[in-house]
């Protein structure tokens, strides 16, 4: 069986192959290389290295010669075992294992299997076809340097004067100031650019709040619903004599409500009312409590029946919301 094949095959595919009862052979992918001294440029590869302790059959390989080789993977197991244990043999007797392609194996003084690779097959397959070349550095081109004369300027003391001066040394800022400055200068744009862009998002959140209370109270007011010809009724009322304290009583006592629901704890209704005004119902109160104690919250409470009657069909048939008619 050409095991070593098989091995090359899966070390294109794969970073670890081991084989059963020797060791595993590793590839780790390297970067393009230069020697410069030499003048070689290596393609980009995988550095191939051989470690003894990884022993243990992870099915890998077998699984591989049995489906090349159409057999079952026992009977694979078992041709890998003959093959390794005359591998063994040869290493026994200090004769060096060669793997064509891959390198050589050889015990050394620790009873260890040592690995030699022949670096003949780049096992990356994405350098395929890429070979290592040599290229001879470019020779230095000799730069003349152009004599310069330098004049003397001889200034003449005939008045006896002092002639004596300091010439003037233009001073320079150093070059990491030029770099804080623009730091600082960076950092503050995005300062200022972060504080604007969360100023408009609030702003925009804030005008698209005010516009849908706006529409749900105009809908609200402008709200009309035919409730049909109420059927005329002849009444015979005796008027008789009232206190103005009595009368004010019962008109302040009778009230339509629309009720958005009913609550055992007062903290629970007082929850949804600042919900309901939150959500653009202004008119939002708390209506007559029931008689099983329950506090009812209602999206509006008014004296006439006929703007309950417009304000509960706006809800529930417009809005779709669910609400019920309370005459208190």
């Amino acid at each position: 069986m050409n095991l070593v094949q098989y091995t090359k095959e899966l070390l294109y595919q794969y970073e670890c192959v081991i084989i059963p009862g020797l060791g595993a052979f590793l590839t780790q992918p390297v970067a393009v290389r230069i020697d410069r001294e030499k003048g070689m440029f290596f393609p980009p590869g995988k550095l191939l290295s051989f470690n003894g302790l990884l022993t243990h059959n992870d099915g890998l390989l077998a699984n591989y010669i049995a489906i090349r080789k159409s057999i079952s993977y026992e009977n694979a197991l078992q041709e890998i075992n003959e093959e390794i244990v005359k591998w063994r043999a040869n290493l026994d007797l200090q004769n060096p294992v060669i793997l064509s392609g891959i390198g050589e194996l050889i015990l050394n003084s620790e009873q260890k299997i040592g690995f030699t690779p022949f670096d003949q097959i780049n096992f990356d397959k994405n350098s395929i076809g890429l070979n290592s070349f040599s290229k001879k550095p470019l020779s230095e081109k000799s730069t003349t340097k152009e004599s310069i004369t330098k004049k003397t300027i001889v200034m003449e003391d005939t008045k006896n004067e002092d002639l004596a001066f300091t010439p003037e040394t233009k001073k320079q800022k150093p070059a990491y100031l030029k770099y804080a400055a623009v730091g600082v200068l960076a950092i503050g744009l995005v300062a200022v650019s972060y504080f604007l862009g969360n100023q408009y998002l609030t702003d925009e959140r804030l005008k698209s709040t005010e516009l849908a209370q706006g529409k749900i109270k105009t809908n609200v007011q402008e709200a009309s619903f035919d409730l049909g010809e109420i059927a005329a009724l002849e009444l015979n009322v005796i008027a008789e004599d009232v206190e103005d304290e009595s009368v004010s009583e019962i008109v302040a006592g009778d009230f339509f409500s629309v009720i958005a629901g009913s609550f055992r704890e007062e903290s629970n209704a007082l929850k949804m009312l600042d919900k309901l005004k939150e959500e653009g119902f202004d008119e939002a109160t708390l209506a007559k409590q029931s008689p099983d104690g329950l506090y009812r919250v209602a999206y509006g409470r008014f004296e006439t029946k006929r703007k309950a009657m417009q304000l509960y069909y706006f809800l529930t048939q417009t809005l779709e919301e669910e609400a019920w008619y309370l005459a208190e």
